[in-house]
């Protein structure tokens, strides 16, 4: 495994699932971890886990990435902390889940504002901080939606999109200060979420027959991070630019033949 050692990674919607998940695989390889969100108990739950299964310094930042101010209070608040920021892990979003012909405004311009201008906020505000101290990684989590739509989200699958082609744009124009960007698309994850959302027979099939699924199964957390962990690490040095999928081979797979009638 690329060891952090030394560097320090600033990672937004830390306090469950995917970005718990991703900062805690981040600490594990030596960095120290500052985690945001909106939520400061969540935040506090997953700096314990953290404080028990590694040794590293862990804080919390309690903040909103759609909110400039709240942005910088953070950014600085981990600098007091820590001094500087190498990484950055850009895992915030929400879901509206809204036919197309039923979305709100409202409920378009929340998932807007935080899972693409939320991008834009922290890796901006961050990379200027970055370009002082040397430069840095910032990785990006889009979704295999921004591929395909994925049910009644629209404003998610736009979103995801657009931070696909924000991670490409930030990387050409970051590349000449020494920061990289990227993004990892999980696909369908094991999360509780997820869990709490289908049967327990459904749970069953989608552990073990999924068939819309090459490899025919979940995404695992701890798979998204260690994506996350490469891209963040010395090992992709020379990688920017790109959009990494986990998904367990969905997006290798059109779909189309299976679904002939026999």
């Amino acid at each position: 495994m690329d060891s952090l050692d030394g560097q320090v990674a600033l990672v937004t919607g830390a306090g469950r699932g995917i970005g718990a998940g991703i900062a805690l695989e981040l600490a594990t390889r030596g960095a120290r971890v500052a985690l945001m969100g909106r939520t400061e108990s969540t935040l506090e739950e997953s700096a314990e886990l953290i404080r028990v299964r590694t040794a590293t310094q862990v804080s919390v930042h309690p903040g909103d990435v759609t909110d400039e101010h709240s942005v910088e209070k953070v950014i600085d608040s981990v600098l007091q902390r820590h001094a500087r920021i190498d990484v950055l892990v850009n895992n915030a979003g929400i879901v509206d889940q809204a036919q197309f012909l039923d979305i709100g405004l409202a409920g378009w311009n929340a998932v807007i504002a935080t899972n693409l201008t939320g991008v834009f906020l922290m890796t901006q505000r961050v990379a200027r901080r970055m370009r002082t101290t040397g430069g840095g990684s910032v990785v990006n989590i889009a979704s295999i939606d921004a591929y395909g739509t994925d049910g009644p989200q629209a404003s998610y699958t736009a979103a995801k999109a657009g931070v696909v082609g924000l991670t490409k744009a930030a990387a050409t124009e970051l590349a000449p200060i020494k920061v990289r960007v990227n993004s990892v698309s999980p696909g369908w994850v094991h999360t509780k979420m997820v869990e709490e959302f289908v049967t327990a027979d459904a749970m069953k099939y989608l552990l073990g027959k999924f068939a819309r699924v090459p490899m025919q199964r979940l995404v695992e957390i701890n798979e998204v991070a260690r994506a996350v962990a490469f891209l963040a690490g010395p090992g992709s040095s020379a990688i920017t630019g790109i959009d990494v999928p986990v998904d367990c081979g969905t997006l290798s797979n059109l779909f189309v033949f299976e679904t002939l009638p026999t």
